[in-house]
């Protein structure tokens, strides 16, 4: 293995991007298949994960979502230490613009402690505001969905194209409705909009997931009010590598650390058409 490198002031390549992904998507997978093997033991008795409530009874957090970011954050940092970190479990290292690890150790943590499928692990790399590296570990297919910039959006062996969908009636889109987004009648009115006019809507409880569905064709749109970046870094990558359009409405200047991003993606059109929709709702578009 070539020795670990200040890699903040080398430009992010097409090649030294792959390069980078050849060990990122190892510590990814390596840390998701730490965290089934916890939440299986929660699941078997043999383990107690230490769940506790943060915003909201279904904002939760476990002993291993702090492992994984630890874990994650040491190896990576010990790879490239001129590089600043974003991490959900209250990580904000900002190294002078430098690229930065955007990290969400587990996402969909409420279907982690239930053993509800599934949940992921998800590192982004944004250069400049840019998302230019995903990688996210889904604990259903037990796969790494990767990506960086110029060179696609891979699963496996496999390069993921969005899926033509330009009509919206026959769209499967997904969402996750959080507290706020409830009590909020213009999200609400979103909400509806969508559902009426598509052929069915999902709630996976995992925004990283959603963004692997996208890419993958098995989903048309995705949209969520009040995401965070962790969130939403790696599966930026992937979906706009898969020929799919990510949108921020109301383009925030510094989108890694908005307090809240209403988030757009899928295939161009219907996330044009989404866009307007929550614009004539008053969503604050």
């Amino acid at each position: 293995m070539t020795p670990p490198t200040d890699r903040a002031a080398t430009p992010l390549t097409l090649d030294t991007l792959l390069e980078m992904k050849e060990r990122v998507v190892p510590l990814v997978r390596e840390a998701g298949r730490w965290a089934k093997a916890e939440s299986d033991a929660q699941q078997a008795g043999t383990h107690d994960l230490g769940v506790s409530a943060k915003t909201s009874p279904g904002d939760v957090v476990t002993h291993a979502d702090d492992e994984v970011q630890r874990r994650l954050v040491a190896s990576l940092r010990g790879l490239y230490p001129g590089f600043g970190f974003v991490g959900e479990e209250g990580l904000d290292d900002d190294q002078a613009g430098a690229p930065t690890w955007v990290i969400d150790p587990i996402d969909g943590t409420h279907n982690f402690v239930r053993a509800y499928p599934g949940f992921c692990v998800s590192v982004g790399l944004v250069e400049g505001q840019e998302s230019v590296l995903g990688a996210i570990y889904d604990s259903v297919s037990d796969e790494v969905t990767w990506a960086v910039r110029g060179g696609g959006a891979w699963s496996g062996e496999r390069r993921l194209h969005v899926r033509d969908a330009s009509d919206p009636a026959h769209a499967l889109v997904t969402t996750n409705i959080i507290p706020s987004s409830a009590a909020d009648p213009a999200h609400r009115q979103v909400f509806w909009d969508l559902v009426v006019r598509s052929a069915g809507v999902r709630a996976s409880g995992a925004a990283c997931r959603d963004m692997v569905l996208i890419a993958a064709g098995r989903v048309d749109l995705f949209w969520q009010f009040g995401l965070k970046s962790w969130d939403v870094a790696a599966g930026v990558a992937i979906v706009r590598e898969a020929g799919g359009t990510v949108t921020f409405a109301g383009d925030p200047e510094d989108w890694v650390r908005a307090p809240a991003l209403a988030v757009f993606a899928g295939f161009g059109p219907l996330v044009d058409g989404a866009v307007d929709l929550a614009r004539e709702a008053g969503a604050g578009v």
